[in-house]
Formats: C-alpha cells, sequence, structure tokens
C-alpha cells in the first residue's frame, strides 16, 4: 500500500503537457532567424479597404458610423455613363480595413479584419508591415488597398503603380514579391500577372484579341491565393439579387448598390457554367451572361420588389415641373444599358485570366462548410423564385436543395478555389479551367470559413510554414 501511495503520488506531480507554453512564435523561431524570403504584398479581397469621401471627408466604408448612417455619398457608382471608367463619385480607398468597431454582434466592440492576419505574420515571422503610399529601409509587408466596388483591371494598374512605388522609395528596382491574395485579391494579381498595367479589358469587344505582356510575372516569385473564388462564385450573383448587410445591426445596402458594382459582377460564376437547377435538381440551360436573362427572371434591379422601390425613391426625389414616368422610364433605361455593359466588361475579364497562372501558385482554402454551387429556379405563378437558401430544413431531403450545395468555405466552393468548373459546364470552360488546375504549385485544405477565415489556427500556421519555404 506505501509503494501505490507514493507512485499515486509521483504521478500527481507530472505536469500535465497542456501547462507548457508552446505558441507559433517560439514554433518558428528558427525560420524566423534564418530563412531568406522575398517580401511579400498583401492583396485585400472585397470589402477589405476603408473608403472616404474626398469632398466632406466622412468615412463611406470602414468604421461603425458608415456602417450604421446615411451618407451624402453612400456607396452607389453611377451607372449612367457609357464608359464604366467615368462611372465615378467622389470616395476613394486610403487604407486596409485593418480593424474596426462595426458591431459584428452586441457588445463586441472592435473586429479585427486583416490586423489579426498582419499581427501573425508580424509576431510569428518578422515581417515588417508598410501602410500607406510611402515606404522605408527594413519594411517587407506591403499592404495594398484599391477602390473594390470599381473594376478589378483599374486595381490591377493601381498595383503596377504600388510596386513602382516600393522599389522607388526602396531603391530597389528588381526587387521581386510574394502576392498574398485574398478572395477577390487573386483576381487583381492574376490580371497583373498577365497585363501588368495595360488595360486591354475596357471598352472592348469580349471576343476581341489579347496581347499578354507577362508584365506582372516579372515583378512576382509566387502567388498565395486565400479564398480565391477563380471560376466565380454564387455568392456575388446573391448580393447583386438581394443586397448586403454587414451584420443584423447594421444598415442594409440594397440591390441597386451592388449592381452598381463592376467588380461584383467579375466574381460571377464563370460565362459556361450551368448554375441554374430546377425543382427536381436537373440542371437548367440558362445563361447568366445574357442581359435578357436578367429581366426575364426578376435578377436584381429587374425584379419587382426594386422596381416598386425605384418608384418609391423617384416618387421621394422629383422636383416640380418633372414627369414621374418618364424619369422611371431613364433610370429602367440607363439600368439596361449598364447591365449589358458590364456584363460584356467581366466577361472579357474572365476571358483574360483564364488558364495556367504564369507563376507558381499555392492556393488555400475550406473545405468543410456547405457552400452555394448553384441557385435554384421555379416558376410561382406569374412569377420565378430564385432560391439561394434550403427550401427545407436540412433534416428533410430535397433534390433542388442537394443540387445547390457543395464544399467551400461558405461563399466559395472549393472546385471554384481549384480553378475547377463543375462538370456540366461547357466543353471550352472545362478545358480552360483544367489548365488552370494542372499548373498549380499546390494547395492547402483548412475548416475556415471565407468572412472569418483569418480566425483559423489551422490556416495561420499553413501559411506560416508556407512562407517559411524558400
Amino acid at each position: 500500500m506505501l509503494l501505490c501511495v507514493l507512485a499515486l503520488c509521483a504521478a500527481c506531480q507530472v505536469p500535465d503537457a497542456q501547462s507548457v507554453q508552446v505558441s507559433p512564435v517560439r514554433e518558428f523561431r528558427p525560420e524566423r532567424r534564418s530563412i531568406v524570403r522575398e517580401p511579400v504584398i498583401l492583396i485585400p479581397g472585397t470589402l477589405g479597404s476603408r473608403l472616404f469621401n474626398t469632398e466632406n471627408g466622412e468615412i463611406a466604408w470602414g468604421n461603425l458610423s458608415a456602417t450604421i448612417s446615411d451618407l451624402s455619398d453612400d456607396l452607389d457608382l453611377p451607372i449612367h455613363r457609357k464608359r464604366l471608367a467615368d462611372n465615378r463619385d467622389s470616395l476613394r480607398a486610403y487604407r486596409v480595413l485593418d480593424s474596426v468597431e462595426i458591431l459584428a454582434r452586441e457588445g463586441s466592440g472592435e473586429v479585427a479584419f486583416y490586423a489579426d492576419l498582419i499581427g501573425f505574420l508580424q509576431d510569428t515571422l518578422g515581417y515588417r508591415p508598410a501602410y500607406g503610399r510611402k515606404f522605408y529601409q527594413g519594411q517587407d509587408l506591403f499592404v495594398f488597398f484599391y477602390d473594390w466596388r470599381r473594376s478589378n483591371v483599374e486595381a490591377a494598374v493601381q498595383l503596377g503603380e504600388f510596386i513602382q512605388s516600393i522599389r522607388q522609395d526602396l531603391n530597389a528596382p528588381s526587387m521581386k514579391f510574394t502576392f498574398l491574395a485574398v478572395s477577390n485579391g487573386g483576381i487583381v494579381a492574376r490580371y497583373y500577372l498577365r497585363f501588368g498595367s495595360d488595360d486591354q479589358v475596357s471598352e472592348k469587344a469580349p471576343d476581341a484579341p489579347f496581347s499578354p505582356t507577362y508584365a506582372g510575372a516579372k515583378d512576382c516569385a509566387r502567388l498565395i491565393c486565400l479564398g480565391t473564388p477563380h471560376v466565380g462564385t454564387i455568392d456575388a450573383l446573391q448580393l447583386i439579387h438581394e443586397g448586403y448587410a454587414p451584420n443584423v445591426l447594421a444598415r442594409r445596402y440594397p440591390p441597386a448598390t451592388i449592381f452598381s458594382f463592376p467588380a461584383a459582377f467579375e466574381l460571377l460564376p464563370d460565362p459556361g457554367e450551368k448554375i441554374f437547377v430546377g425543382d427536381g435538381g436537373e440542371t437548367l440551360d440558362l445563361n447568366l451572361w445574357k442581359p435578357e436573362a436578367w429581366t426575364t427572371y426578376g435578377l436584381s434591379v429587374f425584379g419587382a420588389s426594386e422596381r416598386a422601390r425605384l418608384q418609391r425613391q423617384i416618387a421621394y426625389d422629383i422636383q416640380p415641373g418633372q414627369d414621374r414616368d418618364q424619369l422611371y422610364e431613364e433610370a429602367v433605361s440607363n439600368q439596361r444599358a449598364y447591365l449589358a455593359t458590364v456584363l460584356s466588361h467581366a466577361m472579357r475579364l474572365k476571358r483574360a485570366i483564364a488558364g495556367p497562372c504564369e507563376v507558381p501558385l499555392h492556393v488555400m482554402l475550406g473545405t468543410t462548410t456547405p457552400t452555394l454551387a448553384r441557385v435554384g429556379l421555379e416558376l410561382d405563378g406569374d412569377e420565378w423564385q430564385l432560391y439561394f437558401r434550403p427550401r427545407v430544413g436540412w433534416g428533410r431531403s430535397d433534390p433542388m436543395t442537394e443540387a445547390m450545395y457543395a464544399l467551400g468555405d461558405g461563399v466559395v466552393t472549393r472546385r471554384s478555389g481549384l480553378g475547377e468548373a463543375l462538370s456540366t459546364s461547357d466543353e471550352q470552360l472545362l478545358k480552360q479551367s483544367q489548365a488552370f488546375r494542372n499548373s498549380l504549385d499546390g494547395w492547402t485544405f483548412t475548416p475556415f470559413t471565407h468572412r472569418a477565415m483569418f480566425e483559423d489556427e489551422l490556416l495561420r500556421l499553413s501559411l506560416a510554414e508556407l512562407l517559411s519555404t524558400p
């Protein structure tokens, strides 16, 4: 009995392994000391840059007041001009959305966005971040920002200017970078790799030939994409159709606002993907990229509720001597003309970046969350009903719902993150997507969700390992 008591006491004195302090900072300390690496350019995704009004100084996106208050200049872009590049307002990007008090839930206070990622890279691997447009020796994590509402082609042009500023300030004309692109940032990066700052998309027919310069590939040693929808995402269509609210306590941006963003159309599922399914889960042969489909099925501003909203807005804003019906017809005509232009522009951008990547590319994807891969479509009386959510609960079987969902991160499907089109897609798209996937240098799957990816420990550790590999 004495021996048993002594053994029990000795066992109780053995420290629990959970009490040992092990952290990524300690784990990657040897790599931090010895690694020779390229500097990183962080390219954020949609919503990832703060916007402010150059006329009155109001912050239009990136703080609490912008999320819950009415502004003199909202996020809507003009749509009445013939050239997309001319549809400008007074909002400009000025900094990455690192952290903000945005009321994600009641009483939550400040919410970290890119600050989580930047802070992890700084603490764990010793990167020294640089914000703004002035750079200094020793900095090696350069945080890009851009107006995510506008075309990704414009963002790519600005990325070229950003790189030239870094090289000039650091007196390093031949410096190459690792592009770390988040979500939509991967589309910006891929266009830049192939065309640099040359706009070969705007004001050209979708099928006009391209002349790739590969100027951007000379600046990039490798590309790492986190949750990039390489063949598009249904989430973009849902936002254009339903509008967007950051959270339940925030203001809602109506469909007309998202409809005015060219970048939203550039994230739609690629032309040739058959994304609509019927009542029994069968694939419907409908072309999202034909403007008449939007009016036929009541998508976005062409739906009955948005038509009524437009009429109410005109009635509210009308001035003495103006004709209400004429104003309404002019607004609808502008919407139709803009739709034709923005669809043609987005289609050409997708053609511009199709095929293999020009530099080693590693994709990091969340793959454990049910994610929309298709949209349900059903005739309800005289109107078409679109389903972006299950018609019944998950506990009950429904052929349409089962056809709508796939593995992903809640926004981007595993297939799209790998550049792989749906198996029912057109033959040309299947060939292009296969060529892109074959060019991948590698991929990493983790359980992250798209809108909270930086909170995922496995994602952060996988990224640290990847950046520690020369």
